[in-house]
């Protein structure tokens, strides 16, 4: 029940930054690859995405991306 619980809230947290950033999970793995990002934010190159993948696993994950949003590295 918990591990549901958690699941659901995550897929909510990135249908909340979604929804916000423009950014469309066009896979629906949960997370955003580059070509997802830059179909939202065309001006992102591979170093802004590398900065904004802080763990470094080549997606961007809902905190990811709430973090670059709040960080001004994306509008």
């Amino acid at each position: 029940m918990k591990l549901s619980r958690l699941a659901l809230s995550g897929v909510f947290a990135l249908a909340a930054v979604a929804a916000h950033a423009q950014v469309s999970d066009t896979d629906g793995n949960g997370t955003f690859s580059f070509e997802e990002l830059t179909a939202a934010y065309p001006d992102i190159d591979d170093a802004l995405f590398s900065q904004i993948d802080v763990d470094g696993s080549g997606e961007v994950d809902a905190d990811e991306l709430q973090a670059a949003i709040e960080n001004g590295l994306i509008a």
